[in-house]
């Protein structure tokens, strides 16, 4: 409609012009007219030239809020044009506050965090950043990164290569532990945090020392407790109608709570310190699997499950022999476990791309989705009733996942329901050794 407007008074001489002509004026008599016409057309163009450079003058200049005065379309363009940079000097008000307000919060916050470039220069840091890194506001802006920090793996870290997190110390704080996590922005550079996790640290400690030192004071009495239990059960007391079934029921449920105490301190063990050198030796993994194998051979015959191995049977990794056979046994454990009557059960060793890598797949009922995140977590459980008939303790997977971790390695799920799931170990491939033992 405004557009139809701004053409009527070019178009009304025309039109007038035109009506001259279909009554039946002659041609000479037309030129007054035309000039006319001329003349008004060149008029309204220059006024509208006029205004709009009366527009964009105003708009531009900032200072100026009120729109100068002004008559038909561009009385309500300037009104428009109020109206619109009104609305845009609010919103660009909000924004202003907004990071304000997040400017005071990261100046605030204790943990130290810089941004960085594409290139590893700084371009902001909040005070904790200055203090914990002694830099020098605002004069070490533009500086990279790399000169205070001078470690190969930081450097590696601070350019994006492997890990998102890593743990660091500094000298001047002998006793505090600190989380660097690097959080890439694209094109914009990156964002470097520097958590100071001393507190979590010391937590997690005590509740190791807490976890192990129970555990191990609950192992005596246990055995002692089994120890009667089994004489009892070798006495004519447990062929009783009445006192059999409660004698073996606790020691049922005394075979399980020893099982929960000895896998804690597995995990404790895994979780408390790196491995030792003179407690390592080189590990036959395909010995493990068959000793294991003997160990259930009673439940594989009893649910007619086939176990299809391909292992290579000189490989073998330079560890302690409990993580490697806690892994292995673990795993074969929660297959037989799981796996229904006359399903198939593949295990393979061998090395893959770079890595070691022991692979157990059940052809079972499978995991859902939604538990597989948390999978590996200390006692969860997808099904906790079927857990506990069955026997599990919640932690065969916690163990076996600190294990691969403790060497630098990682556990990896895979499961689709109704298909079943695969168990996958890769450990680094400085670990693989090779030898003749599992033949002699």
């Amino acid at each position: 409609m405004n557009h139809l407007r701004a053409w009527v008074p070019a178009l009304l001489p025309l039109s007038i012009l035109l009506a001259w002509k279909l009554l039946g004026a002659s041609g000479a008599s037309l030129l007054p007219p035309l000039w006319g016409t001329l003349v008004l057309l060149s008029l309204w163009i220059g006024w509208h030239r006029q205004e709009a450079l009366r527009f964009r003058a105003w708009f531009r200049e900032k200072k100026t809020r009120i729109p100068p005065l002004s008559s038909g379309i561009w009385e309500e363009t300037f009104a428009e044009g109020y109206h619109w940079r009104r609305h845009q000097e609010q919103r660009q008000h909000t924004l202003n506050q907004q990071i304000m307000q997040l400017r005071d919060a990261l100046q605030a916050l204790p943990d130290a965090l810089l941004l960085m470039d594409d290139e590893g220069r700084l371009l902001w840091m909040n005070p904790a950043a200055v203090s914990l890194l002694h830099l020098h506001w605002p004069e070490d802006l533009g500086k990279p990164l790399s000169f205070w920090l001078r470690m190969p793996q930081m450097q590696e870290f601070l350019a994006g290569a492997g890990p998102s997190s890593m743990a660091m110390e500094f000298a001047d704080r002998p006793n505090a532990a600190f989380e660097v996590l690097r959080y890439p922005l694209g094109s914009a550079g990156a964002l470097v945090l520097f958590r100071d996790v001393t507190r979590l640290r010391q937590l997690e400690q005590v509740r190791q020392d807490f976890v192990a030192n129970v555990s191990h004071e609950l192992r005596s009495p246990l055995t002692v407790i089994r120890g009667f239990l089994e004489n009892l059960l070798d006495s004519p007391l447990a062929q009783d109608a009445e006192v059999g079934p409660q004698l073996r029921l606790m020691e049922e449920q005394g075979q399980r709570m020893q099982s929960l105490v000895e896998d804690l301190l597995s995990l404790a063990r895994v979780e408390s310190a790196e491995p030792d050198p003179q407690r390592c030796e080189n590990i036959f993994v395909a010995q493990l699997v068959e000793r294991a194998r003997e160990s259930l051979m009673a439940t594989i015959l009893d649910k007619e499950l086939a176990l299809h191995l391909e292992l290579d049977l000189g490989l073998a990794v330079f560890a302690e022999p409990l993580d490697i056979s806690g892994i292995v046994q673990n795993l074969l454990e929660n297959a037989v476990k799981y796996c229904p009557r006359g399903r198939d059960i593949f295990i393979a060793w061998g090395e893959e791309e770079g890595s070691l890598v022991l692979r157990v797949r059940d052809t079972g009922e499978g995991i859902p989705e939604e538990h597989l995140q948390r999978i590996t977590e200390r006692f969860y459980r997808v099904d906790k009733g079927r857990s506990r008939r069955i026997g599990g303790t919640g932690l065969g997977l916690s163990i076996v996942r600190h294990s691969a971790e403790r060497y630098g390695g990682r556990l990896q799920v895979r499961s689709v329901v109704g298909q079943g799931s695969e168990f996958v170990v890769f450990l680094p491939a400085e670990l693989a050794r090779r030898g003749n033992s599992w033949q002699d």
